[in-house]
């Protein structure tokens, strides 16, 4: 396989998101389970902290970071079998359109907690 700049980028990217992933999670179960221990774990309470801007901020970074490592780390393996070029491309087009069209799906889904 021939590497160009977008496989460099790729490179990079999957390990940056590697540490936002946990820096996000981190957040993420901090907010969750110690900032507000009044606030308990069951439906009603995560429908409580998903109208505070910080918790939705979080959770889209959680998201976004998680579909582009996974996705990209399963482009990887698939990579790896020695794909040609078209393959590769086309492996590679219908990874994003997944990727893309949960990340909307996602955000869609969490959107409403702010605005309710």
């Amino acid at each position: 396989m021939k590497f160009s700049a977008a496989s460099a980028w790729a490179w990079i990217l999957q390990r940056l998101t590697g540490i936002l992933l946990i820096v996000f999670l981190g957040i993420h179960m901090w907010i969750g389970h110690f900032a507000d221990p009044s606030v308990k774990i069951t439906f009603l309470g995560s429908s409580t902290r998903l109208k505070d801007l910080l918790y939705v901020v979080v959770d889209w970074g959680l998201l976004a970071t998680a579909l582009f490592h996974g996705l990209n780390g399963f482009r990887n393996v698939l990579h790896d079998w020695g794909l040609s070029q078209a393959a590769a491309r086309a492996t590679a087009l219908v990874v994003w359109v997944i990727g893309v069209v949960w990340l909307l799906y996602g955000l869609w889904a969490l959107t409403p907690f702010l605005v309710s």
